[in-house]
């Protein structure tokens, strides 16, 4: 089993946490009996149990936190038979001063990084309370940070710390931070079709649709080939043949068409008339035209002959005669402008309306589109509420296991949050967090397990710090070893304060579930790809704060 060299040893109170000293300080090497079966790591107040398996004291009192007597999970671990199975008991184990003994002697030295003090085994534990390289743990991302630095560690490079986003302002979390981004309006990203840079996220869509010139183009003449705006002109050249004769097959139907709208709005029995006039006319100007050719004909000579004479008079009578119907010919064509200027100015109008249809109809999809959005949302919250317990326990299933290992290990998601669950109806609001890769000093070896304390509607009511038990489980599915751990909450810790955002920072085991034990076959952990992670928080008292049944008050207080 690899185990961290150097993660953080004290909290941020400066208080140790429990289990053992780190290996790194016997440089020189050491028997494997100094080594805790529960920590992995050299042990420190070291017990032994009747089974001679030997603990630090701090994890045998983990070990019994939720049970008095309990089978030895080493001698599980070990596969040992049943009948020579060992228990562990408060009043089994007892100091192993042989082993403590053998390890005062012992050269040691200093694990944290910069200190170079070498002693006794014997005064190793006095250093390292008073060693001033000594690194505590973040109360946010419970990563090692220098004793005296974890005011920058906060608001420079914990993960864990509250960053305002560049573009639109909003407050995240910086281990969030592109989780944000994803979702950002502001976000400005690459269209991938055109290149263009700086396009707002919430303006993409719009760049796509209307103003790419990589967009998709259905041509406009006479196909339905699909191609990139720009290679317009390259679909045209091939294709004039067929291009123009559609474009020629439109005017035609277009002039028809007016044709019609005329005769809608000339009535038809008047157009007749018209044209039956405008022949008429057309014969007698072609007779006028030609006996004035005549008559210019004989005048371009010496002199008129008196038979021409006639004939000039002749004409000059039927220009008399022609000028009344070419004045009738002269009105009807103005009225049949006049008509065709009207039916243009109707077509104007009803183009000018189709447009705002068409401008409404785009409104109307993109408050559609809106209204999808909320829905899907709504769905999520009733699905989340369908889930929520309001006993204090939640059984959570975490599928598809592995691919979410993958996405922690590339750093993709490193956590997943459970559903909430409640303590009552008018309880705390609560969920678990898990980091399928580990977290902290269990990175890469380990599952890390933590519970979170959410904000929720009646926080008034109830009482803070959060005081109440907590039990993690780990469910076998096979039914033989749940993976168990159980922890009051440290009232001194942010954890368990009163939530001023939607939730508080963490708290729980990074060291969980080592991931070779995950994939034992021996073990039901992980099966199908999912495992079931069980919370049980004891919610004895919280009722009185909440049920307010006035049956409790005395009779003073009633009218």
């Amino acid at each position: 089993m690899s185990v961290p060299t150097n993660p953080p040893v004290f909290n941020e109170n400066g208080i140790r946490q429990p289990g053992g000293f780190f290996r790194g300080i016997f440089a020189s090497g050491f028997d494997t009996k100094f080594i805790c079966r529960h920590c992995h790591r050299i042990l420190r107040d070291p017990v032994q149990s009747q089974c001679g398996h030997r603990f630090c004291r701090s994890c045998r009192d983990e070990i019994l936190n939720t049970s008095d007597c309990v089978q030895c999970p080493v001698c599980i671990e070990d596969q040992i038979d049943d009948h020579e199975m060992g228990t562990l008991a408060l009043n089994e184990m007892f100091p192993d001063n042989a082993v403590r003994r053998e390890m005062l002697n012992m050269q040691a030295s200093c694990v944290f990084p910069g200190c170079n003090w070498k002693g006794r085994f014997k005064e190793y534990e006095t250093h390292e309370k008073n060693c001033q390289f000594k690194q505590l743990a973040c109360s946010k991302c419970l990563l090692p940070v220098a004793d005296g630095q974890l005011d920058q560690h906060k608001a420079n490079s914990c993960p864990e710390r509250i960053v305002q986003c560049t573009y639109c302002r909003e407050e995240v979390v910086f281990s969030k931070l592109q989780e944000h981004y994803d979702q950002c309006n502001q976000y400005p990203k690459t269209c991938e079709q055109c290149g263009k840079n700086n396009i707002k996220q919430d303006q993409m869509w719009i760049h796509q649709e209307q103003s790419c010139p990589k967009r998709l183009f259905v041509c406009p003449v006479g196909c339905t080939d699909k191609f990139q705006l720009d290679k317009y002109t390259d679909h045209l050249k091939p294709l004039i043949e067929p291009h123009l004769a559609w474009t020629i097959h439109k005017l035609t139907q277009l002039e028809f068409s007016i044709k019609e709208n005329i005769r809608s709005c000339v009535p038809q029995t008047e157009l007749i008339h018209v044209m039956e006039e405008i022949k008429k006319m057309e014969e007698k100007v072609v007779n006028m035209e030609r006996q004035l050719q005549q008559v210019l004909q004989s005048r371009s000579g010496a002199a008129a002959p008196p038979g021409d004479m006639t004939v000039e008079l002749t004409a000059k009578a039927s220009f008399k005669l022609v000028e009344p119907i070419l004045g009738v010919i002269h009105n009807e064509v103005d009225r049949t402008i006049h008509a065709l200027t009207t039916l243009e100015g109707h077509y104007r109008q009803q183009q000018a309306q189709l447009d705002e249809i068409e401008t409404q109809l785009r409104m109307q999809q993109q408050q559609l589109q809106l209204k999808d959005a909320a829905l899907a949302d709504l769905e999520m919250r009733l699905a989340a509420q369908e889930m929520a317990r309001y006993d204090g326990t939640i059984l959570w299933k975490v599928s598809g296991f592995e691919a979410k290992k993958r996405d922690a290990i590339s750093g993709q998601t490193t956590s997943l949050y459970s559903p909430a669950f409640y303590s009552g109806p008018c309880g705390y609001k609560m969920c678990a967090r898990i980091y399928p890769n580990g977290d902290g000093i269990g990175k890469g070896t380990h599952i890390s397990l933590f519970f979170v304390i959410m904000r929720g509607h009646f926080d008034a009511l109830l009482p803070w710090p959060f005081s109440q038990k907590v039990t993690l489980m780990m469910i076998d599915q096979n039914h033989k070893e749940h993976i168990v751990d159980a922890f009051k909450p440290d009232p001194t810790s942010s954890s368990f304060k009163r939530p001023t955002t939607e939730m508080n920072i963490a708290s729980g085991c990074p060291l969980f579930l080592p991931l070779e034990k995950l994939h034992n076959r021996q073990h039901g952990y992980l099966r199908d790809d999912t495992l079931f992670v069980k919370i049980l928080v004891d919610t004895d008292g919280l009722d009185r704060y909440t049920e307010m049944n006035p049956s409790r008050f005395t009779n003073n207080y009633l009218p």
